[in-house]
């Protein structure tokens, strides 16, 4: 019933493992990445947004 396993089977074992939660891990890390990148604001925009309004504000003629 029982089977005998000997050293190199069992670290053939732990390599497989420990790839297999290596190679998830960067799946997961590229492939999340991949899914929320059309939800994510950039960056750029939230610095020059405000900017350019302010000099269109700082621009414009006064109504009298």
């Amino acid at each position: 019933m029982l089977k005998y396993l000997d050293a190199g089977t069992g670290s053939m074992l732990v390599q497989m493992v420990v790839a297999g939660v290596a190679g998830a891990a960067v799946f997961f890390k590229l492939g999340w990445a991949k899914v929320t990148a059309p939800f994510r604001r950039k960056r750029s925009d939230d610095v020059i947004e405000p900017e350019r309004q302010h000099a269109q504000a700082q621009h414009q003629p006064a109504d009298d």
